[in-house]
């Protein structure tokens, strides 16, 4: 008889741990569902407001002052160009910055290719060339209206502005 009680014991012991790990596994599941929805989410925002810092410059119309203002700001950003045709100029410059990235602008579509890099001697200038009217032909007048699109990688970051004077 104490052998059938303690067996019995030792069975309801086994029924109880299995239970008490099949709960644990199930209330794991439920979370890692709810936090991958939330990395998602998270990342989802996050790529909204790093694009939100570009939407001045999608497809609308600045300022020079605009254009010299945002080769200063983005001047050390990674693997990012700002290229500018002025009215004076007969071509396009680059925007100087401190990695030497000048990505060409797409002849179809907004996606710029990363394999097409194409800085070569003068094709940047400094924000201080595009200010001196009197000795650069890079000169952006402050006044001037630019019309404005930005460019994106294919991971949807954005990699060029382009800006030409009307």
């Amino acid at each position: 008889m104490e052998n059938i009680s303690v067996g019995l014991k030792w069975v309801i012991g086994v029924i109880i741990t299995i239970l008490i790990i099949a709960a644990a596994v199930s209330i794991y599941l439920v979370i890692n569902g709810y936090f991958s929805r939330a990395q998602e989410q998270t990342l989802s925002q996050s790529q909204l407001i790093t694009q939100a810092e570009f939407s001045n410059y999608d497809n609308k119309d600045v300022s020079g002052q605009d254009v010299i203002n945002a080769a200063t700001r983005y001047s050390g950003r990674p693997q990012f160009s700002i290229l500018i045709s002025t009215g004076e100029n007969r071509g396009e410059f680059y925007a100087e910055n401190n990695h030497s990235i000048c990505y060409e602008r797409p002849v179809t579509g907004n996606k710029v290719d990363l394999s097409t890099e194409r800085c070569g001697f003068g094709t940047q200038q400094p924000v201080s060339a595009m200010q001196d009217q009197k000795v650069s032909r890079y000169y952006v007048n402050t006044s001037a209206v630019f019309a404005s699109t930005i460019y994106k990688d294919n991971n949807g970051e954005v990699r060029l502005i382009y800006f030409y004077q009307k």
